[in-house]
């Protein structure tokens, strides 16, 4: 029995002799691990002296681990390894080495021919009996970062054997053990008794998103079959109160955690000190011209770009830095830019479009028109609850009156509480006027949001002054929204919608303007209306988008 903790030494040697290289020009070879992926893993599986033959999770000094890092670094194919470890190979204590006692994979049912002598006093390892394995992460997209490297990690090398069959949505292990995604979409396998959970993108795992129930779900699982928890991030937005969050800043001594940050004097926004960032925060083994697999040029690329839409983005991303996300979703001073000096009604007869978002009972209800050829909008109106509830006769009354004085090309309506009255509406004037956009679509709404913001940085859209008290309590609403971000990305970058600061302070005029832009983006793409000559408000402030409200 050792005096002090020991790394399972063999964990680490059956990772690099029986995993492979998922993807790159390495593609098949020998997996090496990298000396943050080596530290993490000597940490993962450690062992405490005193362990006994028999336990699991106790026997090890942490229960779970956290590795937070910079995009790119490796983390998901450092948690593929541990899967393939967990699944079929020495993860459980079994001991401590006595002389000439050594793991050989032959009597665990794999002909690759492996041995690992064991010092005497060194802790041996073996397999689970029936590993259940549930990959974690917020959405699809992540879970596959991982299953994706998972795969051919198995396929290409000697695990290939031991594990024949790697399905598109679970793996089968020896001994009826299974491999599984889980997702927040998908909990119906939750009530399992876990061997081991990899938990990926924690830093999004918010009380918003219903992940951190779903993640103290899976630690009550692990602890009943002795498993535990492998969590991966980047740098985490300290106002989300993420489960990443939690983990770092708890108390708990038997949580490892593993944080390697640049030093706090070097400026992100500078590009030479945010390249010396970058050095202290790839390691030197993992850069391309020294046989690792980062392209620090391309890294910059990406972090300059996203710097310029999203600072602290960026910075938490690439920099791996704890910054905290702007307060507001928009740039207030840039929104209030955006507003045109002068009266300019929007002549009757001219093409519109609508965006309607609310509630009828706890929240605002807000309908917000654009001037297709402008880019104009202005608030038709703003409702708040009347004893207990938004009259619904003054919604519809100033939805008719705007739908007789303008030519409304189309309306797009959140439907929940609205159903019936939208359905109405339709009926009144054109199902292809009035048309359904539910806005509980992440990826949808986020594009939505992200083609409006866009033509508030390029000055396309403008808006009736906030003199106007309706027009204020619309840029009021404006104020209110905070960023949250979906878990998604696409090709632009990280998708994000928005949400209340507090229920007391709305937003959904912002949501309304967003469905109503998208609307007019949709009747540009149509062809409908005379759009005129685009010229940025920041350059004519009023020449071009002078006016008032409706």
């Amino acid at each position: 029995m050792a005096a002090e903790a020991q790394p399972l030494w063999v964990a680490l040697a059956w990772i690099e002799r029986h995993c492979r290289v998922p993807d790159g020009p390495r593609r098949g070879e020998h997996f090496r691990l990298y000396e943050f992926q080596g530290r993490y893993l000597r940490n993962f599986y450690l062992v405490r002296p005193g362990a006994q033959v028999g336990q699991l999770a106790p026997a090890f000094v942490y229960r779970r681990a956290l590795l937070a890092g910079p995009q790119g670094l490796g983390k998901n194919p450092t948690i593929a390894t541990q899967v393939c470890l967990e699944g079929v190979g020495p993860a459980v204590f079994d001991g401590w080495a006595g002389p000439d006692e050594g793991y050989v994979c032959a009597e665990h049912g794999c002909r690759c021919g492996f041995e690992y002598p064991y010092d005497p006093g060194e802790p041996k390892g073996t397999a689970w009996n029936t590993p259940l394995i549930q990959i974690t992460a917020f959405s699809q997209d992540s879970t596959d970062n991982t299953y994706d490297a998972l795969r051919p990690m198995i396929e290409l090398g000697e695990l290939g054997d031991i594990i024949p069959k790697t399905g598109e949505q679970f793996i089968r292990l020896p001994g009826g053990g299974r491999i599984d995604t889980v997702t927040s979409s998908d909990r119906s396998r939750l009530g399992q008794r876990l061997t081991f959970a990899p938990q990926d993108e924690v830093g999004l795992y918010t009380p918003s998103t219903g992940m951190v129930r779903l993640a103290d779900t899976q630690y009550r699982n692990l602890a009943k079959m002795g498993g535990r928890a492998s969590l991966t991030t980047n740098a985490w937005d300290p106002g989300q109160h993420s489960v990443a969050q939690r983990e770092y800043e708890s108390d708990a001594t038997d949580v490892y955690r593993q944080f390697d940050q640049p030093p706090a004097n070097l400026s992100y926004g500078d590009k030479r000190e945010r390249h010396k960032i970058h050095l202290a925060v790839y390691p030197p083994d993992t850069l391309r011209r020294k046989g690792g697999h980062v392209d620090l040029d391309s890294i910059e690329a990406e972090a300059a770009d996203l710097y310029t839409k999203d600072p602290a983005q960026a910075e938490r991303f690439f920099g791996n830095r704890i910054v905290q996300a702007a307060g507001t979703a928009f740039d207030p001073l840039r929104w209030a830019a955006l507003a045109s000096p002068m009266a300019h009604p929007v002549p009757d007869g001219s093409a519109i479009t609508l965006g309607f978002d609310g509630s009828r009972l706890h929240d605002s209800t807000a309908l917000i028109a654009t001037e297709i050829a402008t880019g104009y909008q202005w608030p038709v109106g703003i409702w708040y609850p009347e004893q207990g509830e938004v009259r619904v006769d003054l919604v519809d009354a100033a939805l008719t009156q705007t739908f007789e004085r303008f030519d409304v090309w189309r309306l797009y309506a959140d439907p929940p509480y609205w159903e019936t009255w939208i359905a109405q509406w339709a009926g009144r004037w054109g199902a292809e006027r009035v048309v359904e956009w539910w806005t509980a679509r992440p990826k949808a709404m986020a594009s939505a949001l992200r083609a409006w913001a866009t033509a508030m940085a390029t000055g396309e859209v403008s808006h009736c002054p906030a003199s106007d008290p309706l027009c204020g309590l619309f840029t009021e609403h404006v104020g209110n929204a905070i960023r949250r971000d979906t878990g998604y990305r696409d090709e632009a970058g990280y998708l994000w919608t928005v949400e209340k600061p507090h229920p007391l302070r709305k937003i959904d005029a912002v949501v309304a303007a967003a469905l109503s832009w998208e609307a007019r983006n949709d009747a540009l793409a149509a062809g409908v209306g005379s759009q005129a000559p685009f010229t940025s408000v920041y350059e004519t402030r009023g020449l071009v988008f002078a006016g008032g409200g409706a």
